[in-house]
């Protein structure tokens, strides 16, 4: 992934006084499958419609393959969007609704089985090729659109929340699922969700937006080990933040406790200090240490989230246990618990 398909340059929306789109940059290359991750709101999907080509940016350009693209009509760009919405024909099989799109490029009968014979083999639905879509399975129908979708070979793939229709663990099968497919066709993928652990299984690499800026991109494990605001750090997963002052080089808590960070504040500086929930640990001592009375547990299978009222935080913080470490060193609700963490797994960011 080191050649650059497509370059977003100083892109700018505006509606009215809003500014949807504010100033972004991005560069997303061959075979990539990237997240644009952001709540309502961020601008994700006004971007996606831009690479689209349904809306037309006020200022910027976008370049896909060398070639300036920001005022090409949507049906002259080797691109194509995948809706949330699957829109299947209801009186087509699967077979037709996926050759529908090259019998309107009028490809010759054979190229055109060819190519969706080709396709059903790789989303695995050869033996449904008959059936209709009111026959399948909601993962089948989300197949079936990916295919008609990627039997035209676009150069740029865009998903428009594609797995929002799904329940939950079919969702979490079908991110495999998109993966393996991405991966096998060899497509970039740009795909807007608000999910973050969609973002983070599926994507390469992933964009945070807010606000129609940009605030951070990175592979999913940067985004969630070093997240460079905190809005991405609480975006992103589960975070505890303990209100700090910087004093002397170190980090004071509100109950006059020493936090040791992996970040700094500058000198005299007010913040947050922030550390994830797995980090913190009952048994294996560290820099940082902090007690407090445990007000709730909650068994979650393969862990036990136990919430930690202490002196330190406003709100309880949280701390996630394995299975194997919960059987070992029992927790109930009123116990008082020290939990500690490491001055690497803390991050500090400014007021």
């Amino acid at each position: 992934m080191t050649e650059s398909l497509l370059s977003i340059k100083g892109v700018e929306k505006h509606f009215g006084a809003v500014r949807a789109i504010d100033g972004i940059d991005l560069e997303i290359y061959e075979n990539e499958f990237f997240a644009l991750l952001g709540a309502s709101g961020s601008g994700k999907t006004t971007l996606l419609r831009m690479l689209a080509g349904f809306e037309i940016p006020d200022a910027g350009q976008i370049i896909l393959d060398g070639k300036d693209v920001s005022r090409i009509p949507p049906n002259h760009r080797p691109v194509n969007l995948m809706f949330q919405s699957y829109a299947l024909f209801p009186h087509m099989s699967v077979a037709q609704n996926i050759a529908y799109g090259l019998e309107m490029e009028k490809l010759p009968k054979a190229q055109i089985k060819s190519r969706v014979d080709e396709i059903l083999d790789v989303i695995q639905l050869g033996h449904l090729a008959k059936r209709k879509p009111d026959q399948l399975s909601g993962g089948q129908r989300q197949r079936v659109a990916l295919a008609r979708a990627l039997v035209k070979r676009p150069r740029l793939l865009l998903l428009d929340e594609p797995l929002g229709a799904l329940d939950k663990k079919l969702r979490g099968e079908m991110q495999l699922e998109l993966k393996r497919i991405q991966h096998e066709f060899g497509i970039t993928f740009i795909i807007v969700t608000h999910d973050q652990e969609e973002a983070l299984v599926m994507a390469d690499r992933v964009a945070i937006l807010k606000d129609g800026k940009l605030l951070q991109s990175g592979t999913p494990r940067e985004i969630y080990e070093h997240p460079g605001s905190r809005f991405a750090a609480d975006f992103i997963g589960v975070m505890n933040f303990f209100p700090v002052r910087e004093v002397d080089g170190k980090l004071i808590a509100e109950d006059g406790s020493v936090i040791a960070a992996g970040t700094p504040l500058s000198a005299g500086q007010q913040g947050v200090a922030a550390v994830r929930p797995e980090r913190l640990s009952l048994t294996i001592k560290a820099e940082n240490s902090i007690t407090g009375k445990v007000v709730a547990t909650a068994y979650h299978g393969l862990d036990l989230q136990v919430h930690l009222k202490t002196p330190a935080a406003p709100e309880p913080i949280l701390m996630r246990l394995t299975a194997s470490d919960a059987e070992a060193r029992p927790v109930a609700e009123g116990d008082e618990i020290t939990v500690y963490w490491a001055a690497r797994d803390t991050r500090a960011f400014p007021l």
